[in-house]
């Protein structure tokens, strides 16, 4: 059984029939269970209705840091703190459907290098304080902005440990249990040393294509060092397709490729490897 942790069912350009031929392909994989992730008010509704049609499908409903221009432009602060309000008292909404299983994706994206890095952060963090709120597990967009994430991660309580005791334990290394804080570093990009403080905080390390690629040499280091006890799979599909798909569509049923690389990068049996990270996600998104 595979488990994709982050993917876009809900992708905007994708008409119903591409929709349902894609749930058709998956309906006869490997693939049990799948999370289709927002990234803006309309595609938490898809994702919504993606969950409601499909049984392997769940939804994480959130606001994507690319929805911080349209704030920006706003003609006062007020305005768009008014506006922002909004989007999120919307995702709040949506969050309380049973099929809603985390908040995300959320976080920061620094690298267009636009001037909307103030309404990002308040974004971001209004949006960690509605997870926290909710009781609900955080799924994290973070490029180029490594540092500031974990920093804002910490001081709006994403790792207290009032965070933790919501949540079950997770597996430890003496077979007992140790705290989880139920935060997903989705597409995780960063060193193998940040993978292992971000852990040490109770969080988890997604990874998906770039561990196959020639150049993903950063992902498949975290991949080897992290504990696979830590680590969940995605595919972010249409997006980052593994090799032998790389630059072409990606599509949830390809992360059997992403799999198959963790687990020759762990030294394990594909099976083996399968079977945890299936575990993993289940106990993450609490199904």
């Amino acid at each position: 059984m595979l488990f994709d942790a982050h993917t876009h069912m809900n992708f905007e350009k994708y008409s119903e029939e591409e929709r349902r031929t894609l749930a058709s392909e998956i309906g006869e994989s490997e693939l049990a269970y799948l999370i289709d992730a927002a990234y803006d008010v309309a595609s938490a509704e898809q994702a919504i209705k993606d969950a409601e049609d499909y049984a392997w499908c769940y939804a994480a409903v959130g606001l994507h840091p690319d929805q911080a221009p349209k704030y920006k432009a706003a003609a006062t602060a007020a305005e768009a703190s008014r506006m922002m309000d909004e989007d999120i008292e919307k995702i709040k909404v949506l969050a309380a459907h049973p099929k809603a299983v985390a908040i995300g994706e959320i976080g920061l994206d620094y690298h267009y290098g636009n001037d909307d890095h103030e309404e990002q952060q308040e974004l971001f963090r209004k949006q960690i304080r509605l997870a926290n709120e909710l009781r609900m597990p955080i799924m994290i967009h973070s490029r180029d902005a490594h540092q500031l994430t974990m920093d804002i991660l910490k001081e709006e309580g994403a790792f207290s440990e009032e965070r933790k005791s919501w949540f079950p334990g997770r597996p430890a290394a003496d077979g007992g249990e140790e705290p989880d804080a139920r935060v997903q570093l989705h597409c995780f990009s960063g060193s193998a040393e940040l993978a292992a403080e971000y852990v040490k905080l109770g969080a988890s390390v997604s990874l998906g294509g770039p561990i196959t690629f020639k150049n993903g040499k950063k992902a498949a280091e975290v991949a080897r060092q992290i504990p696979l006890r830590y680590l969940l799979s995605e595919t972010d599909a249409p997006y980052l397709a593994p090799e032998p798909f790389r630059g072409r569509p990606n599509k949830p049923t390809y992360i059997e490729h992403v799999v198959r690389r963790m687990a020759l990068l762990k030294g394990l049996s594909y099976e083996e490897t399968a079977a945890a990270l299936c575990e993993n996600g289940k106990r993450f998104f609490n199904l």
